[in-house]
């Protein structure tokens, strides 16, 4: 186990929280170190603190619970010591601490939490008694151990040097690792005696041998030929007997069997005396046997005679009713064929007027196409009125500018008449009246392509409002038909009582089959039936 670091806050009199990294190099390169001070500095604290992050108490303070804290320090809330330490198994860190109420100093002492954690920060273990559990298992020391090998609290070295040697071998093995060689001094100890007592036994037997002469040994050789004859002997006539005994055995169990056979020959002849009238019983059932076929079929004829007599009855009865059913059948058949007739003609002309009013919905699609078609036209007319009247527009201003440059031109030829050099700009003044002229043409027949526009306009909206009217018209003729299909579907609503027409149908072909089959027991009835009594 090997201590790499510890943290702690208020212990003692170390107020405040504390660190030592003992993985640092000032104490990982010289392999040792000390921790000195005065008296009251706080060394011992630092082991106080190991102890209490490892096992949750110290050698000075042996529990700490809820009711008691001596390692607190004094005024302050809370508490706390963390170590980090390694083993073969891995790292470790355990963590204890302690608070106050509110973490005041003069709360009331709240219970002492200890946990130890792995590297990641996984808790393994929470609680006084786990963590110790867990650390004596991955480190081989409980708290006892720790104090005595790892950790001499102030005061214990001197026990521990005045103690005697049973009680110092067990603590220097732990810190030198040399309790293994007690374990073998231990196992070499146990071998001995066991080797000694084994010696002792073999001289115990080698002392009761005695060495015999030549003449004993040839006389207990002779003996021991003179047994194995007998024992061969012996064998033979044991053989011997072990197979009369298995004679005798065999024997017996004939016996047994030929007593039991016995027993079963009298048990078989009473058996046979008792059943005497019953086998004459039989005797008499087997002669009844042949006429059984005989007398059931009669059984079975007479039966069926019974229930056809029954079903002649029921027949009548049934023939009567069926016969009523089907007067009352033919009246509703009548009653709703006449319906379904008058049903059937409202039916045709609501086809009628149903196929008038999809003809009127068609010319009125028609109608709207053709509207739509209208509207559209009428959009492009004005369109290009509009396209005219900007045309004319720009003319006019091309007109009003050409006046005003022939007028300037009659004023240059007023004021410049001596001139010679008119006779050069007439080419353009020529063109300029040429353009004037071809202007007020392309005017005038924008105002007569306006004339006719406005014309077309009027026709298309006259058009445009007889089509309305007709469309109206014909919502209201669809309006009054679809009254009347709705009145007629009323009606038949009513004719067929709730029920589809192919109901009313099945059920016609029903009273049809019922009447057939009324007519065909009717006509049975009146045949001549002729009945067998037995």
């Amino acid at each position: 186990m090997r201590i790499l670091g510890v943290r702690f806050k208020n212990l003692n009199s170390l107020t405040g929280e504390w660190q030592v990294d003992f993985t640092h190099p000032d104490y990982a390169s010289d392999g040792i170190f000390a921790i000195t001070g005065p008296t009251g500095s706080g060394k011992t604290t630092i082991l106080d603190a190991v102890c209490l992050g490892l096992y949750g108490r110290t050698p000075r303070l042996d529990n700490v619970t809820k009711s008691s804290n001596e390692i607190m320090s004094r005024q302050t809330g809370e508490c706390f010591a963390e170590v980090d330490f390694e083993t073969q198994k891995g790292r470790y860190r355990c963590h204890w601490s302690q608070h106050r109420a509110r973490r005041r100093h003069d709360g009331a002492l709240q219970p002492a939490r200890h946990e130890i954690a792995a590297v990641s920060g996984a808790v393994l273990e929470s609680g006084i008694t786990q963590v110790g559990e867990f650390i004596e298992k991955v480190t081989g020391m409980d708290f006892e151990r720790f104090t005595r090998s790892m950790l001499l609290a102030q005061g214990g070295f001197a026990a521990f040097l005045q103690a005697g040697s049973d009680a110092r071998a067990p603590i220097l093995e732990q810190i030198t690792g040399t309790e293994i060689y007690s374990l073998i001094s231990m196992k070499v100890h146990e071998r001995r005696t066991e080797e000694r007592t084994r010696l002792d036994i073999l001289k115990s037997e080698l002392s009761g041998i005695q060495i015999l002469g030549g003449d004993a040994e040839q006389e207990l050789q002779n003996n021991l030929a003179t047994m194995q004859r007998k024992e061969a002997e012996l064998g033979r006539e044991g053989e011997s007997l072990r197979q009369a005994a298995i004679w005798l055995e065999g024997l017996a169990v004939l016996e047994k069997e030929l007593a039991d056979l016995d027993r079963h020959g009298q048990d078989w002849e009473q058996r046979q005396a008792t059943f005497a009238p019953e086998a004459r019983r039989l005797a008499k059932s087997r002669q009844a046997l042949v006429l059984e076929g005989d007398y059931r079929s009669v059984v079975s004829l007479r039966t069926q005679q019974d229930n056809e007599k029954k079903e002649l009855i029921a027949a009548v009865v049934r023939f009567s009713e069926s016969e009523q059913a089907g007067t009352d059948a033919r009246e509703i058949k009548n009653t709703a064929e006449t319906r379904l007739a008058a049903a059937r003609n409202e039916q045709s002309a609501a086809a009628e007027i149903i196929r008038k009013t999809r003809e009127i919905d068609t010319r009125l699609r028609e109608i709207r196409k053709q509207a739509e078609e209208k509207e559209k036209a009428l959009q492009g007319g004005e369109k290009r009125r509009l396209e005219h009247d900007r045309r004319l527009g720009k003319g006019r201003e091309e007109l009003k500018k050409a006046q005003q440059d022939m007028e300037a031109v009659h004023e240059y030829q007023q004021a410049h008449a001596p001139d010679a050099g008119l006779i050069a700009n007439l080419a353009a003044i020529r063109r300029g009246f040429a353009s004037f002229r071809e202007s007020e043409a392309r005017h005038k027949n924008t105002c007569k392509e306006i004339a006719l526009k406005a014309l077309s306009r009027e026709a298309i909206q006259a058009e445009h409002r007889k089509s309305e009217d007709a469309y109206e018209k014909t919502c209201r003729e669809f309006e009054e038909r679809q009254s009347a299909v709705n009145l007629l579907t009323a009606q038949l609503g009513e004719i067929l009582q709730g029920r589809e027409l192919s109901q009313w149908y099945k059920d016609r072909d029903n009273l049809k089959e019922n009447l057939s089959e009324a007519s065909r027991r009717n006509w049975q009835k009146k045949r001549p039936v002729g009945v067998c009594w037995s």
